[in-house]
């Protein structure tokens, strides 16, 4: 079992998080950090610069690429007559610390280099100009490099969120410090340099207001900045005000950064002083810890920029000295070197420490020379994944591949180095109904855009491009004008190799033994092999040709498994099995035959679908497994491999070797299912349409579930009593703002909120408080809720007996949703059945792009959808059950009556009647399929039923009326009970479905009849309709790219698409496809946090896009405590919900209406 931790994290804070996880934070998180570095100038451009201003100055207008100082060979050479470029002369001048001297008459400057040709003669420019020249450079070149580097870190930050506070470089580079440092602090935590708790009280010291528990050490005489001994930096547990730390026997707790060691835990200062005297070699009075006035990050960063400007002039005054280039050595400094080893060393210290804490108990119980050698070959494994990672991600990083290709395009276009990572584009995109107007905003970056790419012509979105460089030519106009034909998930998935290059083949295998011998060697001093075993992989990896190398793979499928390998030989009964785990890294088991390997696969893929896509081929992932469940929250896929291994055909001269090839063509394999054959067959409008259906969908779903959708019974009960109950106290002159929720009634048998009270039914009997006793019911208020000493509880029992909820909120559907006069009704209607139509839109392009559907399938089901009407008038539809002709039919299952009154249908499932060339074909439209595929033949819904270990019962059940449940269910227990061929179910005339306008009716007509069937428990009934339906709304705005192709696949490689530190934010796949619930689980979490006054993490996108859903907060505590069963926690997360919701506007993604 993993162990989680608490993260210390800046971003994070407070979240759950494995030690990986959290390295994987801090690693992006040092990226950025260096990232800002990087962007500053480097020495040779800050130095040309330098040069041709001078020139400029000069009136010299000559390129100093393409003019040569050259210099006659009749003369002996000297150092002092460098020969070249202009600019190769004036750098090495500056590297070499020289002053250049030519000679006149015999040394010249020219357009061509070796020549003293006259015509050649550059007459602007002469070796004594030349000489000057690189004198006024060398002179002001520490002036300059100062000026420059106080200039960067002045200037301000680059961000691609306009909502943001402008920043400098150099406040930039303080909180990314920051994040750095307190990724270092939970790492450390984590490895148990110090235990947890105070680690959580140091966290919170380190993020203090101005470093009010912070020392800075400060050294005497003062170091030398390249000397890496500073800055240091001392957290004192118990706040001491003084100026400075006094040293004392005091065990207080301290803790101590320094930039080799990082955090380090004591007691006592005196034992910190001690430690930093015997690193330093300095006497005890030449360290003192000063009372620090800055946060220690802010100090850091200061003493970082402040070494950096001091050591351009020490370097420059002692370049005599040098044993390097003068501008290596400058650019170096420039760059931080000093900050950027002692925090590389600081986290190769923390690598090592974290790597220990998962050492397996026979590894501690292990000698020295067996630990020594287990720490080699992992760091070995670690060095060359590392290779391959780079050599993997320059051939399938989608997203590098975007951000290459659009860089190059800038480049060769616009003449300019862009990023589109710095780049953000804001899109509008506007949608008319019903006399309103919806409009659909997001915010993505510019790699996200290009990945999503632009709408179909006559429905394009309004484009902002935020974050161009100044005087830019990158605009709306040349983006759009560059993507109008080309889509870069094509170009990407088109242009993968069918073969390795060398330097991948040479990765791979390197990547590949170094895994092997690690494998083996934790394998056999574990105990799980003996010396036979390992003799067998020994064999394997030095390419013996009587070792057998075999593959797996699923049952009646052709392609192996992908990173599974079968090792045996003749001689040899067992079977071993190289396997790449979920974790990523390959593990070594033994068994005893190829059908226990077998089995224990199976397993492993059935436990995790995600782990199973992975290894299966993408073209054959959805028939791989069979889904079994009948919990919608619990599904789970069987799968179940061929007996026989597979060959792969290896050269039998290196086996292993030559594996490479089949690794390679899986991973092609893998990453072509970004954009599979339908995509491609979309044609570049019909991908532009897609990816304008999907806005289209989003924008109405969300319209459709926040602005348009019921209320939950819940919330409908609390604010109808909380108006009466207020009604009654007003008639008697008291006006306070009610709260039902804090209003608890107690009678014998219970003590419940007033809501509570109603919606469960339960009446009581009040008498006069004249009457009263101890065992009369009464009623007490709760959390500081206002007096209403004018509320009798006869009044309360009053409104047990007679407020009827369900009648209310009846009479309320019927008055605001199916009411044709209410001014709303219209626009509810038409953005519900807008919805449908875009969503049987989507559905057929994922079908026909996850090759479910036949072209003329796809066809024939668009026509059908473009066709459906949007009137709402009376539509003439014949009466009977005979079969009807082409068009959308409901869904009608089990005894048939002879009306459309007594059908029972399948609500939100429908059967598309398609005319095909071979005749008239029907499919069953299944939306929110537990398989996920929506359109399927109609002959397969009575076998489906007839598998009882599945879940489509379930699916169905679920969408038939309350009132139809019993007689369905029967039906369905006959299905099951029988193995005779039963009849197609048909379509018939009097279900057709012409008009879109009709499902807003339908849908309201539909709850009303569970309302009048269900007299208890309706809170469940409504709950589970509102809820589900928000949960799928979820699913849909949450996703700033939606994948394309076999979902599961296609998340994993939308993934890439962001950094770590993004994943939660910007791409929350997990939460959005099909997790959400986990999102809902996660926001408890956070709630909880911040009622017990803990830090809070920030809300991921997913979560983000949830609550922008709801108008209240309450409704949100409601749910979030109805599926995660935790009903107590409600009254508490109200608040912590209504403070997050304000702040939800400023999100990646906004539907409004006009």
């Amino acid at each position: 079992m993993v162990k989680l931790f608490k993260s210390l994290m800046r971003g994070s804070l407070g979240a759950q998080v494995t030690w990986a996880e959290e390295w994987g934070k801090a690693s992006q998180a040092k990226a950025d950090l260096f990232k800002i570095i990087d962007a500053m100038p480097s020495v040779l451009d800050i130095l040309r610069n330098m040069l041709e201003s001078e020139l400029k100055r000069l009136g010299k207008a000559v390129d100093i690429d393409k003019v040569y100082v050259n210099t006659d060979p009749a003369f002996p050479a000297n150092e002092k007559r460098p020969s070249g470029s202009l600019w190769d002369v004036t750098v090495h001048c500056l590297n070499n610390n020289v002053s250049p001297a030519y000679i006149v008459g015999g040394d010249g400057v020219f357009f061509l280099p070796d020549t003293f040709s006259e015509q050649f003669k550059v007459n602007v420019l002469n070796t004594l100009i030349v000489e000057d020249l690189i004198a006024a450079v060398a002179a002001g070149l520490e002036k300059t490099l100062r000026t420059e580097i106080a200039k960067f870190w002045a200037a301000p930050a680059k961000t691609i969120r306009p909502d943001t506070a402008p920043l400098s470089n150099k406040q930039a580079f303080i909180e990314a410090y920051a994040v750095v440092t307190s990724a270092e602090l939970s790492l450390s935590v984590m490895a148990n340099n110090f235990d947890a708790r105070l680690g959580e009280r140091f966290a919170h010291l380190l993020d203090a207001d101005a470093g009010r528990a912070v020392f800075e050490v400060k050294l005497q005489p003062a170091q030398d900045y390249l000397l890496s001994l500073q800055p240091c930096f001392v957290l004192d547990n118990a706040e001491r005000p003084e100026a400075e730390m006094q040293l004392g026997n005091g065990s207080t707790s301290y803790l101590m950064h320094t930039p080799k060691n990082g955090f380090e835990f004591f007691e006592k200062n005196t034992e910190l002083h001690s430690k930093l005297q015997q690193r330093l070699s300095l006497g005890s009075d030449q360290i003192r810890y000063l009372k620090g006035t800055q946060s220690p990050h802010a100090f850091c960063v200061e003493t970082h920029l402040k070494g950096q400007l001091e050591s351009v002039s020490s370097l420059l005054g002692g370049r005599e000295k040098l044993e390097r280039p003068l501008t290596s050595v400058l650019q170096e400094s420039q760059g931080l070197h000093v900050l950027r080893y002692g925090i590389n060393t600081r986290f190769y210290l923390l690598w090592a420490a974290l790597k220990r804490t998962e050492w397996p108990l026979w590894l501690h119980a292990a000698g020295r020379d067996i630990q020594q050698r287990y720490k080699e070959l992992e760091e070995s494994r670690d060095e060359y994944q590392a290779a391959y990672s780079t050599v993997f991600d320059a051939h399938f990083s989608f997203k590098d591949y975007v951000v290459r290709t659009f860089a190059e395009w800038a480049d060769r276009t616009l003449g300019e180095h862009l990023d589109p990572e710095t780049i953000s584009v804001h899109s509008s995109y506007t949608l008319q109904i019903a006399g309103r107007t919806i409009e659909q905003e997001e915010t993505r970056t510019l790699t996200e855009f290009i990945v999503f790419g632009l709408h179909d012509n006559g429905y394009k979105a309004s484009l902002t491009i935020i974050g161009a460089p100044d005087g830019s030519r990158f605009t709306k106009a040349a983006l759009e004008q560059w993507l109008e034909s080309r889509n870069l998930r094509l170009e990407f998935a088109g242009g993968l190799a069918s073969t390795p290059s060398v330097d991948y083949q040479e990765a791979y295998r390197n990547y590949l033994f170094s895994q092997m011998e690690f494998a083996v060697f934790v394998a056999r001093h574990s105990g799980k092999l003996d010396s036979t075993d390992a003799n067998i992989i020994s064999r394997a990896m030095a390419n013996d040709p009587s070792v057998t190398i075999q593959g797996l793979r699923i049952s009646a499928q052709v392609p192996a498994l992908k990173d599974v390998l079968i090792i045996s030989a003749r001689e040899y009964v067992p079977s071993l099995m190289l396997v790449k785990t979920p974790r990523g890294e390959f593990e070594l088991l033994k068994f005893s035959d190829v059908y226990a390997a077998n089995r224990w696969l199976e397993t492993a893929l059935s436990a995790d679908r995600e782990y199973a896509a992975l290894l299966i081929h993408p073209d054959y992932l959805h028939e791989a497994g069979k889904l079994l469940g009948s919990d919608p929250a619990q599904l789970n896929y069987r799968y179940t491999l061929d007996g026989r291994p597979v060959d792969f055909g290896l050269n039998l001269k290196a086996p292993l070797a030559d594996y490479v090839n089949i690794a390679y063509r899986a991973e092609v394999a893998l990453h072509k299912a970004i954009a599979p054959v339908g995509y491609r067959a979309l044609g570049v409008e019909g991908r532009k349409r897609y990816s304008r259906l999907t806005t289209e969908l989003k924008a109405l779903t969300t319209v459709d579930a926040r602005d348009n959708g019921f209320p939950t019974f819940e919330q409908f009960t609390y604010d109808s009593v909380k108006a009466q109950i207020e009604d009654i106290l007003r008639t008697r002159g008291s006006k306070v703002s009610v709260n039902p929720d804090q209003i608890i009634v107690q009678t014998e048998e219970f003590r419940k909120s007033v809501t509570d009270v109603l919606l469960e039914g339960l009446a009581f009997e009040a008498v006069h408080p004249a009457y009263a006793t101890k065992f009369s019911p009464k009623y007490y208020l709760v959390n500081g809720h206002p007096d209403v000493e004018k509320l009798d509880i006869r009044d309360l029992s009053s409104l047990s007996k007679t407020f009827r909820p369900g009648d209310k909120y009846a009479a309320m559907l019927k008055a605001q949703y199916q009411n044709k006069a209410h001014p709303d009704y219209a626009f509810k209607r038409a953005v519900h059945g807008r919805r449908i139509r875009s969503e049987m839109y989507c559905n057929a392009f994922a079908d026909f792009t996850n090759g479910r559907l036949s072209t003329e399938s796809f066809s024939a089901i668009q026509r059908i959808i473009d066709n459906l009407k949007e009137s709402g008038g009376n539509q003439s539809i014949v009466d009977n059950a005979s079969e009807g002709s082409v068009g959308l039919y409901k869904f009608n299952i089990g005894a048939l009556g002879l009306t459309a009154a007594g059908d029972r249908t399948v609500g939100g499932v429908y059967i598309f009647r398609l005319k095909m060339s071979s005749g008239l074909l029907d499919l069953l439209y299944t939306p929110d399929a537990p398989d996920r595929v929506s359109f399927r033949p109609i002959a397969e819904f009575i076998s489906s039923i007839r598998f009882r270990y599945g879940p489509f019962r379930t699916y169905y059940s679920q969408r038939i009326l309350l009132v139809d449940q019993k007689v369905i269910n029967d039906y369905f227990d006959k299905l099951v009970a029988t193995v005779d061929t039963k009849p197609v179910i048909r379509t018939q005339q009097r279900s057709l479905l012409p008009d879109l306008f009709t499902f807003h009716d339908e849908r309201v007509r539909r709850v009303l009849s569970d309302i009048d069937e269900r007299t208890t428990g309706l809170n469940e009934i409504i709950a589970g309709l509102v809820y589900d339906n928000l949960l799928k709304a979820a699913n849909i705005v949450s996703l700033l790219l939606p994948p394309v192709g076999t979902v599961v696949v296609a998340v994993q490689l939308m993934k890439s698409i962001y950094d770590a530190s993004q994943s939660d934010k910007r791409g929350d796949y997990r939460a959005a496809l099909g997790h959400v619930q986990e999102a809902l689980t996660g926001l408890l979490t956070l709630g909880k946090a911040a009622a017990a006054g803990n830090p809070v993490k920030e809300i991921t996108q997913a979560q983000r896009s949830f609550l922008s859903l709801f108008e209240d907060a309450r409704t949100v505590a409601e749910l979030v405590t109805y599926y995660t069963g935790q009903e107590e926690s409600k009254e508490m997360l109200v608040g912590f919900f209504k403070t997050l919701m304000e702040g939800v506007g400023s999100g990646l993604s906004k539907t409004t209406v006009h």
